[in-house]
């Protein structure tokens, strides 16, 4: 999960992009997506604008980009 100290503008700092390189690579695994590919860039945008979108919790991006 995200620190409490960060802000809720969508600005990702260095533990939020952690978190969603974290979450990409899982997923890019389980789909068996290489890193760089369009699908797996797809995933990378997803994931960016799940975050912008205000959606910070671990568990909630990680289901959302299981289920597209």
């Amino acid at each position: 999960m995200i620190s409490p100290h960060v802000s809720k503008s969508g600005v990702a700092y260095p533990g939020d992009l952690a978190l969603l390189k974290r979450i990409y690579d899982e997923v890019c695994e389980e789909r068996g997506l290489v890193p760089g590919s369009p699908e797996a860039s797809d995933l990378a945008i997803e994931a960016m604008k799940l975050f912008s979108a205000g959606i910070f919790d671990e568990d909630a991006i990680s289901r959302r980009l299981r289920k597209r």
